[in-house]
């Protein structure tokens, strides 16, 4: 007898991407949304009426209060416990769904107890196959019992025992734009660089100077970037751009004024 799944989504503002993803999760026994406070057609679209995954989806309002918390809270809104999680901006794709559906057939249950599944990463409609965006593998499947997220940002599961791997994809945004990923990068960088100052770590004039050739050069000619042509020359000019940025924030947030005199 298979064992039941639910997909679990995260959601703030998706719109534009949620619905490419629930139709993609209609194959699951269920959809979970935990939507942290969005400000546009997000849960309108998990509501609508009539549409593939009516009948599947189950939606919870938790304030947004970072990535790990969300995370943890939406693997225990899940009825069963074998989750799979997907970015509201992803799509899984029917090659994933068959796996997974072939190892919960399975009649002792899948070999491993968690499992790493591979994303294609694209940029402004190219699949992207070199650079530090591939190869990509993300842990997204797993059975729930004993796993908790930690990291606020780039957060990820602690898993019991070692995950196994799905090469059977998941499909990030294709339209996945500069626009996009300035605006993760702002994000991000905030958190990367407020959580690395208080650990200790500081900047200085040389990290700043050379954290963008850096970047751009580790990524363009040792992990290969050149090879996606201008896409990659372009993701490792961001690349570099993002390295700067998060350095400089380090700067900011280690001088003698508090956090919360930087944010009012």
């Amino acid at each position: 007898m298979s064992q039941p799944l639910s997909a679990v989504i995260i959601a703030k503002n998706e719109e534009q991407n949620l619905e490419r993803c629930l139709t993609s999760l209609t194959w699951a026994d269920e959809i979970v949304v935990v939507d942290g406070g969005s400000e546009d057609g997000t849960l309108e679209i998990c509501q609508r009426k009539n549409s593939p995954w009516s009948n599947k989806i189950k939606i919870y309002q938790r304030p947004w209060d970072g990535f790990r918390n969300q995370r943890n809270y939406s693997k225990q809104c899940a009825s069963h416990d074998w989750i799979l999680v997907v970015d509201a901006d992803e799509r899984c794709t029917p090659e994933l769904a068959t796996k997974i559906k072939e190892l919960l057939d399975l009649k002792e249950g899948p070999p491993f107890q968690a499992y790493k599944v591979r994303r294609i990463e694209y940029f402004l409609g190219k699949a992207i196959h070199r650079g530090i965006w591939n190869p990509s593998y993300q842990d997204r499947f797993f059975h729930r019992a004993g796993v908790e997220y930690v990291n606020n940002i780039h957060e990820f599961p602690c898993f019991p025992s070692q995950p196994g791997t799905i090469h059977e994809p998941l499909e990030h945004a294709e339209q996945f734009s500069v626009e996009r990923f300035l605006q993760k990068m702002n994000h991000y960088t905030t958190i990367e660089a407020q959580d690395r100052v208080r650990q200790g770590v500081r900047t200085n004039i040389f990290r700043l100077l050379f954290a963008f050739p850096a970047m751009f050069l580790k990524n363009y000619f040792y992990y290969g970037a050149y090879q996606d042509g201008i896409h990659g020359f372009i993701i490792s000019l961001l690349e570099g751009l993002s390295r700067t940025v998060r350095h400089i924030k380090i700067w900011q947030y280690s001088r003698k004024i508090p956090l919360e005199k930087i944010h009012s």
